[in-house]
């Protein structure tokens, strides 16, 4: 390699400053450096060359500072959602108009993921989305939109090939939000036409219906006032931000922020956060449950006095059960059974749900009911539908009449039952063999002196809580449906007080 030194003439203008580009020490050239990098000689330079130095270094920053201030200061050009066109993709733009539906919150355990809510501003509508810090800063300090509010939200656009549109909210500071005057509705004037507003409703909980575990079910509240009644539905991580949730119990007196929706045809009220449900204090909530009735919703009537025009109501009647009739294996229809009183005769209605939690108060032909329910009409006949197993009561157990050729009190003997029997109630006496478990239930050995006959316990007619009492040797009373099974004859109870046990065992 070939180094070219530098004399006197190499380059123009060395003769009038030569002393302020060769190094005075080493006689090196330095060009505009003020320190020789050579031998570290410092080179003297003229005052104009300092001062435009140090005048460019502040000029950039001056420009720089100014800079940013355009670019923080300037206003995000506000548009609306019908003039986005393809061209716009990646624009940072800001919109303005009404949330059309709740915030949808998603999560990953109990991380929150993303946040997502519906903007609409008259000429079309625009899904505007937060992700991970920006979403969670909206739920940690309540400012998630709800139906109805007013908002004003800056961010990048998304312009698919398809034409679909989104937004990315870059910063919870670019979302205003202006929370919507609701008005205060009567739980009884809630109807289909108000599906898709956002109300404010108050009234006592009558009911509560968690949901099984690994159920994808929600948590279902009934909500009692003045007016009428109506449910309330909300899922695992709304539960999660109710503040209070000891609280949370019948007899509570709440205010909620909803929406109106409908589920199965019937009105349903939606909650979207947990810290749109308040319970209320004092006189306020005095107030409130003041036009509850103080025994529940349910008005007492008689079963000849319902009718047609009072279906929707809540009513509660009593009498003597005609027929029961339990649903088909593997069916969805609901369990029937015939109420009657003083003539007059009423279907009442209940599903698998209600029928797993009556154990002991599972109708019986004979037995007297007290049962509460909501009035209906299906193939134009009533029918009252019970929601819930304390809603039926069990006032008397039936009464069973002595049968032919039994024993006294009604007990027959167990080798009289003959297979002309199948579908009678008959009552017997003896001694538990050893148990044997099958699915669905638990089959005892019943023996007396003159035989012996197989007792069939379901688990959804006599629960393992009420078997516990129940072990070999033990002393027994059983009154049941015989049946059939393998050509053997078996009695089938069906429910827990038809098992009694009359001593502590042999």
């Amino acid at each position: 390699m070939r180094v070219v030194a530098m004399n006197a003439e190499s380059l123009p203008g060395q003769q009038e400053y030569r002393e302020q580009i060769i190094c005075p020490s080493c006689g090196r050239f330095v060009g505009p450096l003020t320190r020789c990098p050579y031998c570290g000689a410092r080179i003297r330079k003229r005052l104009s060359v300092r001062l435009f130095r140090y005048l460019a270094l502040l000029l950039a920053t001056v420009g720089l500072f100014f800079l940013y201030l355009m670019a923080t200061h300037r206003e995000v050009p506000r548009i609306r959602v019908g003039d986005i066109r393809p061209t716009m993709n990646f624009a940072y733009v800001r919109v303005a108009g009404l949330v059309s539906s709740d915030a949808r919150i998603y999560r990953e355990g109990d991380a929150v993921r993303s946040l997502r809510f519906t903007v609409d501003d008259g000429s079309g509508e625009i899904p505007v989305t937060a992700y991970r810090a920006q979403a969670r800063e909206l739920v940690a300090s309540g400012r998630v939109p709800r139906m109805g509010d007013k908002v004003e939200v800056a961010g990048s656009l998304s312009v698919a090939a398809d034409d679909r549109v989104m937004m990315r909210l870059q910063s919870p500071d670019q979302l205003i939000l202006t929370r919507a005057e609701l008005p205060l509705m009567p739980l009884g004037s809630v109807s289909t036409n108000d599906v898709g507003r956002s109300i404010m409703v108050k009234g006592v909980i009558s009911d509560i219906r968690a949901p099984r575990p690994n159920s994808r079910a929600p948590w279902l509240i009934r909500v009692s006032d003045s007016s009428g009644e109506k449910g309330i539905s909300f899922w695992d991580d709304t539960y999660a931000e109710i503040a209070d949730k000891d609280r949370l119990v019948p007899g509570a007196a709440v205010r909620a922020r909803v929406s109106v929706g409908t589920f199965r045809g019937r009105v349903q009220l939606r909650l979207a956060s947990g810290r749109d449900l308040e319970f209320l204090q004092g006189e306020e909530a005095a107030a409130v449950s003041a036009g509850v009735r103080p025994e529940g919703r349910y008005e007492r009537t008689p079963i000849s006095a319902l009718k047609p025009s009072m279906v929707g109501r809540e009513v509660e009647v009593s009498g003597r059960v005609l027929d029961v009739r339990p649903p088909r294996e593997g069916s969805r229809a609901p369990w029937r059974v015939v109420l009657e009183e003083d003539g007059a005769q009423v279907m009442v209605v209940y599903w698998d749900k209600v029928a797993r939690h009556l154990r002991a108060k599972r109708p019986e032909k004979g037995a007297y009911l007290v049962v509460r329910g909501r009035l209906a009409v299906y193939r134009g006949r009533l029918q009252l539908k019970v929601s819930n197993s304390r809603d039926i009561e069990l006032t008397r157990a039936p009464q069973h009449a002595p049968d032919a050729g039994s024993g006294g009190g009604g007990i027959l003997p167990i080798a009289k039952i003959t297979p002309e029997m199948k579908g009678r109630i008959v009552r017997v006496r003896g001694i538990l063999g050893q148990a044997r478990s099958i699915p669905g239930g638990v089959v005892y050995q019943l023996k007396d002196d003159s035989g012996e006959i197989k007792v069939v316990l379901w688990d959804r007619f006599v629960s393992g809580e009420a078997r516990d009492a129940l072990d070999t040797g033990r002393r027994v009373r059983v009154s049941g449906k015989v049946s059939e099974y393998h050509g053997q004859l078996e009695i089938v109870p069906q429910g827990a007080y038809q098992v009694v046990v009359e001593d502590g065992g042999e």
